[in-house]
């Protein structure tokens, strides 16, 4: 596997990192490629969130926490220089056996360390029971995508305070707060944050990849998209229906929809689930136009495995989701 390396050392915003690992998968020729980074206090959120509701805006401005939204999955995450970030990028089509491939590698590094790490739930790592890494993915034509959390030194203060994660979803692990989840790997380990970093590295990967300045510049252009205010913020489109965010096998998901005269007009979901394949322009053409009822949903669906676009979620799921105690 290749370490892929920037040529200095310059400070950038998290999603300069996520632009990087875009630009590597499409046009990096190598089978695997790995690296870490570190970035000044940040909140990240998935691709399918509502930034109201996951992060602590107010919080977040008082404290200078930056805000992005990335192209995955999942959940709401902070991050600081005491949190180690992860990328992985791999040839392939079967993201979801990436993924899953990817958790159980990092968590035997981690084992090799001589900490007690276990995969956990869809997209956890623990060390004795609590979270140390989340991760998520995407993917591009050819290419999977996997990126995830390391908490080494974290700021739980700025962690706890900064996102606002469901009480169903804590509820569901069983803690009453973000901070009683997580533990910071330092507290476990003899080694520093450098000294494991290298560890990572000489671990996962046999040769290195340094980028040119060229390269660089083109990943910056690829950053600005992720800059656009209307990718961050998301659309603003007013909705007649909604679900509630509710707790499946697929994560959190809220269904919501546009209806005129009872009919739907167009249906968008949100939430921390992972994305297979591109669900939206699908689920809109088979249920647009459709009488919002139970019967009518189901007749349209019926064809349908949704978990190929959606890791976890059945067809039968999401209409539970739509008919069960909607808001």
């Amino acid at each position: 596997m290749k370490h892929i390396i920037l040529p200095d050392n310059s400070p950038r915003r998290l999603v300069f990192y996520l632009a990087m690992e875009e630009y590597v998968a499409r046009c990096i020729d190598e089978k695997e490629c790995f690296f870490l980074w570190q970035v000044s206090p940040t909140v990240i959120f998935g691709r399918n969130q509502v930034l109201e509701t996951e992060v602590n805006l107010p919080y977040c401005q008082q404290h200078n926490i930056a805000i992005f939204r990335r192209k995955s999955g999942g959940g709401c995450v902070y991050s600081d220089a005491g949190n180690i970030m992860l990328s992985y990028i791999k040839d392939g089509d079967s993201v979801g056996f990436v993924f899953d491939t990817y958790m159980r590698r990092i968590a035997f590094a981690l084992q090799k360390a001589g900490i007690n790490a276990q995969v956990s739930g869809r997209n956890d790592i623990l060390v004795d029971g609590r979270k140390v890494s989340g991760n998520a993915f995407y993917q591009l034509p050819g290419r999977s995508i996997v990126h995830g959390t390391m908490l080494f030194d974290t700021n739980f203060d700025h962690l706890e305070n900064a996102i606002t994660p469901s009480n169903k979803k804590l509820q569901s692990k069983g803690v009453a707060s973000a901070r009683q989840r997580v533990t910071n790997l330092r507290e476990h380990i003899s080694m520093d944050i450098e000294e494991f970093k290298q560890y990572l590295i000489d671990t996962m990967c046999d040769s290195k990849r340094i980028l040119t300045q060229e390269e660089v510049a083109a990943i910056e252009e690829i950053e600005r998209t992720y800059l656009d205010e209307d990718f961050i913020y998301g659309r603003n489109a007013r909705y007649s229906f909604s679900s509630g965010m509710q707790h499946c096998n697929a994560g959190e998901l809220c269904v919501q929809m546009k209806l005129q005269h009872n009919h739907i007009e167009h249906i968008e979901l949100q939430g921390d689930f992972f994305i297979l394949n591109d669900y939206t322009e699908v689920l809109n053409t088979l249920l647009k136009g459709k009488t919002f009822e139970r019967k009518a949903i189901e007749e349209a669906l019926c064809n349908i495995d949704l978990s190929t676009y959606i890791k976890g979620l059945t067809t039968g799921e999401l209409i539970e989701i739509i008919f069960t105690e909607t808001n």
